[in-house]
């Protein structure tokens, strides 16, 4: 294999240009050193064999044997990946002094301007939520805070929900056959029987229990 002639002139960097130091001018075959560090040096060689790759993608694909390598990767290797090269792009950005803070450009000031959707506790309990905290271990203001807003929530969505519900039912009991219905009724009917029973047991047990009126019984208390 023939060695690549020195582009620039001794002592000066093929790649970016920069500057060699003076005793690594020469390799230790006494030839012009092409390039000042190992990052020029595999970069420039991916550049010059970038030609031949592409010649022999060209030929695969007319085979009909490439693949997407992204089909080969699972979603977690996609995720990091992506997350490298988002890095990697950002930190060259900076090194370059050319990264600018997103959060100054006229359109996220303009959204970062709007009212927050919310407010006060709810919205500090629905932050450290995001950050990975588990709901038992938030302060409990701001524990009570989230669980009204769920509750709320819930009882917003209560009715598109239970319509859903409604047509979902109906649905399949118009594609159950004679025999299957009467079958599920069979099965509610038994079920109904053991939620009788069970409630018989608990009124029983309750009434031989000394020193508890059926009043404060109800209330949960002695």
């Amino acid at each position: 294999m023939t060695r690549r002639a020195k582009m620039q002139p001794t002592g000066i960097c093929d790649l970016c240009g920069g500057a060699i130091p003076r005793g690594e001018w020469y390799t230790s075959k006494g030839a012009p050193r092409l390039h000042c560090s190992l990052e020029c040096k595999q970069t420039a060689n991916s550049r010059a064999g970038n030609p031949k790759r592409i010649e022999k993608l060209k030929r695969a694909i007319a085979r009909g044997e490439w693949q997407n390598p992204r089909a080969l990767m699972t979603p977690a290797e996609i995720s990091a990946a992506q997350a490298h090269a988002s890095k990697t792009a950002r930190l060259r950005e900076v090194a370059a002094g050319q990264w600018r803070n997103p959060a100054l450009d006229a359109k996220a000031r303009k959204k970062l301007s709007r009212p927050r959707k919310h407010r006060g506790r709810l919205h500090r309990a629905l932050e450290m939520l995001r950050e990975g905290v588990k709901l038992r271990d938030l302060p409990e203001d701001l524990r009570q805070a989230h669980n009204r807003y769920r509750r709320r929530l819930a009882k917003k969505n209560a009715a598109p929900r239970r319509a859903w519900y409604r047509a979902w039912y109906q649905k399949r009991q118009t594609q159950m056959t004679p025999e299957a219905r009467e079958q599920q009724r069979a099965k509610w009917r038994a079920a109904n029987r053991r939620k009788a029973q069970a409630q018989r047991a608990t009124r029983a047990t309750a009434k031989r229990a000394p020193g508890v009126s059926s009043k404060a019984r109800d209330r949960g208390k002695p």
